[in-house]
């Protein structure tokens, strides 16, 4: 046992005996047959519930030592023994809505169960493999939901003193980099410059968000520039800005497959655990007619309690089909897409 252990565990001790201290003085000066009715380890008792000093290490937080200790120490206690005095004036006072929060507690309890027990299906059954291949047959077959609400760009802004000479090679290695994808010759300009780079050319952001980095006027729209693909430039008082737009997605357009690559996982995750629960469940049902657990009067829900659902028309099901007709240039590679 570490040092640190072994002064919390001392500190809780002392802490509680400290308040048992109080209570059994307190006790004795007001009478003197009450404080000999608190056990040994009990430091608490409204009508007939016991508090024991486990309960309060049980609860005691990590890390809590001295003084603190004792004032946790009495605050549970204090909030215990008025806790246990509401519940027992509620019972009295509110004995017509007893029944309905029996059937409150009894319905949280069977919620809480049922969850349990499918998250333990669903801990069983999913895979949490999800492939490139899979997001993008999602993405064909549910693109029109992916609608943008917004523009949406890739690009990179290089900020430059006023003094700045080497305009000519810095606009041209943005160019090239922008051109060929790679951006190593502009970043090796902008170390032997010292350049401030934002590169957003790998990631997906909002239009708003670029021209953030931009000294923009809060009064002009800045529109007309999204669709240029050359070098372009902003000053300041002190700075010029060159920036290059090298891919954009307008407002209405689907979203590029790469921007909404996490959401599509996370739907994909979503129904694959939809559909462990209803498989089980549907299972259950089956296997429980069969062994004669359910009689109903109704016929017709009898027998299609017993149907054996199939795994054909199941989103799962579809997404894997959809899996054989995705080409290579349809696949999430790294932080980008191939696009036809």
């Amino acid at each position: 046992m570490n040092m640190r252990k072994l002064l919390y565990i001392v500190g809780i001790v002392c802490a509680i005996c400290a308040i048992v201290t109080i209570i059994v003085v307190s006790c004795s000066r007001d009478d003197d047959a009450q404080s000999g009715a608190l056990g040994e380890d009990v430091v608490a008792v409204v009508d007939g519930v016991e508090l024991r000093t486990v309960d309060i290490k049980r609860d005691m937080p990590t890390g809590i030592t001295g003084a603190d200790s004792v004032t946790f120490v009495r605050m549970y206690i204090e909030n215990w023994v008025l806790n246990r005095l509401k519940i027992k004036r509620a019972e009295e006072v509110l004995t017509s809505s007893s029944d309905d929060i029996e059937r409150l507690v009894e319905g949280y309890r069977q919620s809480l169960l049922m969850r349990q027990l499918d998250q333990y299906y669903i801990d069983k059954s999913l895979d949490t493999e999800i492939t490139d291949k899979q997001i993008a047959a999602y993405y064909r077959a549910n693109s029109a939901s992916f609608k943008l609400d917004h523009n949406v760009v890739q690009g990179v802004i290089v900020k430059v003193p006023k003094a700045f000479r080497n305009t000519t090679t810095l606009t041209t290695a943005m160019r090239n980099s922008a051109k060929e994808g790679e951006w190593q010759e502009l970043d090796a300009l902008a170390e032997k410059h010292s350049l401030k780079v934002v590169n957003m050319a790998a990631e997906w952001v909002s239009y708003s968000d670029f021209l953030s980095n931009l000294p923009t006027e809060r009064s002009r729209s800045y529109n007309d520039l999204i669709t240029k693909s050359t070098v372009q430039q902003m000053s300041s008082d002190d700075a010029i800005f060159y920036f290059i737009i090298t891919d954009r997605a307008l407002k209405g357009e689907i979203a590029p497959m790469a921007s909404i690559e996490n959401d599509i996982r996370r739907r994909l995750y979503s129904e694959r655990r939809r559909e462990i629960v209803e498989e089980y469940e549907a299972e259950l049902k089956r296997q429980s007619v069969k062994d004669g657990r359910v009689l109903l009067r109704d016929e017709a829900l009898l027998e299609a309690m017993s149907y054996t659902p199939t795994e054909e028309g199941s989103a799962t099901t579809e997404i894997r089909e959809a899996e054989e007709t995705i080409t290579e240039d349809e696949v999430v590679v790294g932080d980008s897409i191939k696009s036809e």
